[in-house]
């Protein structure tokens, strides 16, 4: 037989036994689909972690001291070392410097109150973290010099405070009993989400008003600074060792987000690994599932093809056949499991955004034609070596 009389019986066969037919497809499109979307849940999980860390400031480093080894003792970090982070000739790596007090106190406004984390800083400070503004405007070395009293709130202070929805920039608010002007509002971050109910919010002014209303003139809580480039992080902190060093702060403990990201990393890698794993095995009971109808259908078939082998039918047009309709099942299973993958990625799942990406639908649709080669090359086979005399006397 050519090509276009196996193509023929094949479609012949197909069609007769149409039921059949569409539940081996069926078993195929959760196959296929099951890896697309799974799989581009992974990625869509991958991004949405490095977009909330690259939130923290992709450059960002926190140098602390209190964590270090007790001989000898930690040493405070002060005022003169944010200076000398962000003077020392030897920081050519080290970019922008902001110093950070921690307190924490109520807040007021009209009939609402607040538990805050106060942090007391300068204005590189939104610079150096990255920092989003919902609404307003951050308070700058301006309000600094003038010493204003403004703060910034985050997006939780502010439903905190303004439970009806209305915005708090503009608006005053008592904090220790000391008046505070909001000048804006920041976006959440993964930080805020981490925090999330060990506060009622978080607000930000310059450091020099909390130190005199709220937190007292005592040491920094630490430092935050910036690397010339995500690149050079690692550079900066062997830089801002030596510098502290030289002023007597030995060991000091370093944050950045890379830290953070790589921890992830790990996690995200065998999130993934897992999330592919179980959609191969879904993919694996298609073509299992495929094997099992083809296998029926030489079965049902035997006297059928008892009668083409007595009339001369080869072996290789009657392995050929089977192997056609199989892989033609699997062809049309991966295309439309491609089609319900692209509209599940369309909508989150479990607040995940899929990412697909070309080669998970190229590996994928690859896969779901292997399957119909390889799950129905032995039906094929038994098919092609099966006795016509044997054959014959099926059903007679």
């Amino acid at each position: 037989m050519n090509p276009i009389d196996l193509a023929t019986a094949a479609f012949r066969s197909l069609r007769g036994n149409l039921t059949r037919s569409i539940l081996t497809i069926l078993m195929v499109v959760i196959g296929v689909g099951s890896v697309i979307t799974l799989v581009a849940v992974g990625n869509g999980t991958t991004k949405q972690v490095n977009d909330e860390v690259a939130s923290l400031g992709a450059s960002a480093v926190y140098v602390d001291t209190s964590m270090g080894s007790e001989s000898p003792p930690p040493h405070p970090l002060t005022r003169t070392d944010v200076e000398a982070l962000a003077t020392d000739p030897l920081g050519t790596d080290i970019d922008l410097v902001a110093p950070l007090v921690y307190s924490s106190a109520k807040v007021v406004v009209g009939a609402s109150s607040a538990s805050a984390q106060i942090v007391g800083t300068s204005p590189a400070y939104f610079t150096i973290t990255n920092s989003k503004l919902i609404a307003g405007r951050l308070f700058t070395q301006s309000d600094v010099f003038t010493d204003q009293p403004v703060t910034v709130i985050d997006a939780t202070m502010q439903s905190t405070l303004f439970p009806d929805g209305s915005s708090a920039v503009g608006q005053t608010v008592l904090v220790a009993g000391s008046p505070a002007l909001v000048t804006g509002v920041l976006s959440p971050t993964a930080a805020d989400k981490q925090s999330a109910g060990m506060s009622d919010g978080t607000m930000y002014a310059p450091i020099d008003r909390v130190e005199a209303t709220i937190a007292g003139y005592n040491d920094l809580g630490s430092i935050v600074l910036s690397a010339t480039s995500p690149a050079t992080v690692d550079a900066a902190k062997s830089q801002a060792t030596s510098i502290l060093a030289s002023r007597g702060a030995l060991n000091p403990t370093f944050f950045s987000s890379d830290q953070l990201r790589d921890a992830l990393g790990g996690t995200q890698e065998s999130l993934s690994s897992l999330l592919s794993s179980i959609a191969g095995i879904s993919l694996i009971v298609g073509g299992i599932g495929v094997t099992n109808v083809m296998l029926l259908t030489v079965r049902e078939r035997t006297r059928e093809i008892g009668v083409r082998k007595a009339l001369g039918a080869q072996p290789v047009s009657l392995a050929g056949q089977f192997v056609l309709e199989a892989t033609a099942l699997s062809i049309v299973g991966g295309t439309l499991g491609v089609g319900v993958a692209l509209v599940a990625s369309l909508f989150p799942i479990n607040g995940v955004q899929p990412i697909i990406d070309g080669a998970t639908v190229a590996l994928a649709a690859g896969l779901s034609v292997a399957i119909g080669v390889f799950f129905g090359t032995y039906p094929a086979v038994k098919a092609a070596r099966m006795n016509p005399v044997q054959a014959l006397r099926v059903g007679a």
